[in-house]
Parts: structure tokens; C-alpha cells; sequence
């Protein structure tokens, strides 16, 4: 998907937030008097977010893109109830939700880890890492690159006019590219990891 602008993005996040509360698309109108313009600038609006490949229209209904549609999310239960069930609504202090800590403009996408050489940093084997698409790295940061088309998660740093991958794992060793002999591509930060509980209660047991 095209990177959005942001007042692009602002009527995207305008579509979801309606559809997350009310659970229908709003109407142009709707989001002319939500976003405090011209329905003839929310067509537009709407126009080029098609376009870019955020909405789809069917039957003159506008809705997002498979994958954008977001739902209210996991409960979040800010102290400890007493005498009352803990998901009563009146304990409930918000949602929880990918949406609520990642950027969703497009510019993030999420892998899942095969091996253990991130282990020391907290990337295990199973993972899921969130990665914000960059096309340079800073020295130092965890981030994906890839070497003739394989994809690694390692620390990068800079050494003249190579790069050095550096594992957090004694049981690896640190690479040293030269982007002149092979084909290096480095395609975002490491933002966040998801891991499943259940997994890691089940490793723990061997």
C-alpha cells in the first residue's frame, strides 16, 4: 500500500473509529460533519484512499481494505474487582488492540521468527516481530535485512563500507556483508514482539 498523508490517514482513522462503534460504514455526509469539511472533499478523500488500495467500494457502500477492519480489541481491566465479576463493563477501563500500539498507515508489517539467534534480546524461536519499514538502519538498532533474498533479524552496525549483523546468541557468529559482493537490502526496525503464552509454557515443560 501507498504511504498516506496525514490528512489522509486522519479520514481512514475517522472510517474505522465509526465502524468500530456504530459497526456500519458512516456516509459521506457523516464523515463530512465528523471531519468539519465539504462532502465533495470526503469524496475525494475517499477517491484516492481507493486508489491506494485502504477501501473498497461494492454497491456504492465504502469499507476498508481486508486486514484494516479492527474490532474493539482485548479488555483492559485497570484494578482488581471486588465482590464483581472483573470483565463487569463498569471495571473495564478501555480495549486493548494492535491497532492501539502499532502504526496502522501502512508502514509497518509483521514476521514470524524461525531460530534462536535473538534469543538474549528477547526474540525467541515462534515469535512474531513488528517491523517498521525504513530504508536505512541507524548504527545499533535491531532491525530485517536481507542478504541474496534470506531474511535475518539481527543488531546492525556500520564498519567503513560494511555492514556487521550481530547476533544476541553465543551459539552464533556475527556476519560481515559487503553490500559490493552481495545483494543487501535492509527493510525496517524491529518495533515489537508478540508471543504466545501457551507456547512458552509448553517450551518451559521440556
Amino acid at each position: 500500500m501507498e504511504t498516506l498523508t496525514d490528512r489522509q490517514r486522519r479520514v481512514l482513522e475517522a472510517i474505522l473509529h465509526f465502524m468500530e462503534t456504530e459497526e456500519r460504514p458512516p456516509s459521506t455526509r457523516e464523515l463530512a460533519t465528523q471531519l468539519g469539511c465539504h462532502v465533495k472533499t470526503v469524496w475525494q478523500y475517499l477517491s484516492i484512499l481507493e486508489r491506494k488500495g485502504y477501501l473498497v467500494r461494492k454497491k456504492g457502500r465504502v469499507r476498508p481494505a481486508p486486514g484494516l477492519t479492527r474490532g474493539r480489541g482485548i479488555p483492559i481491566v485497570g484494578r482488581v474487582a471486588a465482590g464483581a465479576p472483573i470483565l463487569a463493563v463498569e471495571h473495564i477501563d478501555g480495549y486493548l488492540s494492535i491497532d492501539n500500539l502499532f502504526p496502522t498507515d501502512g508502514s509497518c508489517f509483521c514476521l514470524s521468527v524461525h531460530g534462536d539467534s535473538m534469543r538474549n534480546e528477547g526474540i525467541l524461536d515462534g515469535d512474531y516481530v513488528i517491523v517498521r519499514q525504513k530504508p536505512d538502519f541507524d548504527d545499533g538498532e535491531i532491525g530485517v535485512a536481507t542478504i541474496d533474498d534470506e531474511a535475518t533479524i539481527k543488531t546492525l552496525r556500520r564498519r567503513e563500507r560494511l555492514v556487521v549483523l550481530i547476533p544476541a546468541n553465543d551459539d552464533y557468529e556475527m556476519m560481515v556483508i559487503d553490500p559490493a559482493e552481495h545483494e543487501f537490502r535492509y527493510l525496517g526496525d524491529v518495533i515489537g514482539v508478540l508471543r504466545m503464552l501457551k507456547r512458552l509454557r509448553h517450551d518451559r515443560a521440556f
